[in-house]
């Protein structure tokens, strides 16, 4: 089984990271994390460098965090970094280009107030996904 791990360094994305090392030590499923650096294309051109590099490095951090979880348990990973002016697209295109077969990813991300039962980005993967998504709470 391969899985994808969409992560943004959110509580809830950490719990699908924790989830998702238990579907590799169980399962045996192939992981991949994903986190998007969130990049306005029409503006790059006029978009500071350290606000980029800041966008970016919040990203790699989210990632490095998440991969991590990983590692301290032995357990093989893959890690993508990429940049995207939607992550909800960024998501999808990754999971049907990878032949996936689940998305595990939190409910809400670090921009999501507290309550909201599923984030923006969550709702447009399970309605665009090419394979099963799992959202973890």
């Amino acid at each position: 089984m391969k899985v994808l791990v969409p992560t943004d360094g959110s509580e809830h994305s950490l719990k699908a990271v924790e989830s998702a090392v238990a579907l590799a030590k169980h399962e045996h499923a192939e992981v991949t994390l994903l986190a998007v650096a969130y990049t306005a294309r029409e503006d790059m051109d006029e978009m500071p460098p350290a606000i980029h590099e800041r966008l970016e490095g919040e990203a790699r951090k989210a990632l490095e965090r998440a991969k991590a979880l990983f590692d301290s348990e032995g357990i093989e990973v893959k890690a993508i970094l990429e940049a995207g002016f939607v992550p909800a697209d960024n998501i999808i295109k990754k999971a049907a280009e990878g032949g996936f077969d689940r998305i595990v990813m939190g409910s809400t991300g670090s921009s999501k107030p507290k309550g909201v039962l599923i984030g923006s980005t969550a709702a447009k993967v399970v309605a665009g996904a090419p394979c099963s998504v799992t959202i973890i709470r």
